[in-house]
Formats: C-alpha cells, structure tokens, sequence
C-alpha cells in the first residue's frame, strides 16, 4: 500500500469513528466489559475491538478509559432504567407495605446483579467497583450507590422502628449489600463450592425472599 492510500485509509477510519454510532458502540462495549471484567481487567484495546472501533476514537469520544467507564457507568443506568425487570403486575394496587416496598427495593438490586445482558450491566458494574475500586468510585458512591442504600436504610428502619442511621439498620443494608456482592464477583468460587449453582431470576428471586424474611425475622420483636 503507498503512503497515500495508507493516508487515505487512515482518514476515513478516523472520520467514521467520530460519528455518534462510534460513539454508542463504544458506551455498549465499555458497559459490557466492565460489568463482566472489572475496571482493572479490561483495556482499551478491548473495547473497541469489541465495539469495531479505532483506538484513537475513547479519546476523541470521551478523553481516555476514566472518562470512559465514567460514561458507561451512565449509560448502563439508563440502559436499566429502560429494560425494568420488575413487571408492573408485581406492583400492588394501592400504597404498599414497609415489607412491600422492601421486597421491591431488593427484587430490584438482586435481578439487576442477576441479569444476563445490559439489564444487569448497571448493578454489576456498581457492584464490581464497591469490591475493586476505580479512579470512579467517589461518584459512583455519591450518584449511585449512597442514594440507593439510603432508601433501603428508611424502610428497614421504619420495621425497625429505629432511625436510618442507627447501627441496627446499617448492619442489616450491610449484610444484603454483601450478599449481593458475594454473588456478583465471587462467580467463580460460587460455581466452585456449589456445583451446577445457576445464576439466574430464579436465584434472584430466592435471595430477595431469603434477605426479606431476615429482615421481618429481625424486627419482629419490635413489631
């Protein structure tokens, strides 16, 4: 090939990789990869094979991988918010119970960390980064995790009868937020320990039933 062709060829990969569908496909791969790998374990490289894209194009797009995963963190948010797992059938009719909304929240968390596919790739990127930290972590607590956890602290709380902030309550998010973290980045000492274990909606389903009746078992000397 001549310097020019070579040229040639290296103008329009750079033209096509700054098109706003460059620019999606990197948001999907990134998303993917770090809900499955892990911040630390994925390169840019990676990526954009992955997304069919030129290297060059996450710093046009975004200014380098930090920007990037920041991004994708985003994007996979929204991403969740589009594909609800939780049917609107489960949705009781009226105002629900504190036990209720508890289930709610947890079906929620559990079926995201779950999910096969970019319904699950929000909470098991959020998930992944409470275990291996990213130069991200200060806004993903902030944006994502710390709002989420204070709505789970209101309602155990109210079971409990106890405020939010109490150490009671605090210890019992704690010891959901562990589980499903447990699940999400121990996959390969889960399968290991338990033989034929399938990580699917069925499991979700039996751990948001299973952290729910700890929950009501725990506040029952105070109902």
């Amino acid at each position: 090939m001549t310097t020019k062709a070579a040229r040639n060829t290296t103008e329009n990969v750079s033209h096509a990789d700054h098109s706003p569908g460059t620019r999606r496909r990197l948001l999907d791969a990134a998303a993917e990869l770090f809900a499955t790998r892990g911040y630390r374990s994925v390169a840019v490289r990676d990526i954009c094979e992955r997304a069919c894209a030129n290297v060059a194009a996450v710093n046009y797009h975004f200014g380098g991988k930090d920007k990037l995963h920041a991004a994708a963190i985003e994007h996979a948010r929204e991403r969740a918010l589009r594909e609800d797992l939780a049917p609107a059938a489960s949705t009781p009719a009226g105002p629900m119970t504190p036990q209720q909304k508890l289930h709610r929240q947890l079906h929620g968390m559990f079926s995201r960390a779950f999910a096969n596919g970019p319904a699950g790739w929000y909470m098991q990127i959020v998930l992944r980064e409470m275990v291996d930290p990213s130069p991200a972590l200060k806004q993903t607590i902030d944006d994502n995790i710390a709002p989420y956890l204070r709505k789970l602290e209101a309602i155990i709380g109210q079971l409990l009868r106890q405020e939010p902030d109490s150490h009671a309550v605090k210890d019992l998010v704690s010891c959901i937020v562990a589980t499903a973290v447990y699940f999400q980045s121990c996959r390969a000492s889960v399968e290991h320990l338990r033989p034929g274990f399938a990580f699917d909606q069925p499991c979700a389903e039996r751990l948001t039933d299973l952290m729910t009746a700890m929950v009501m078992h725990t506040a029952a000397p105070a109902a």
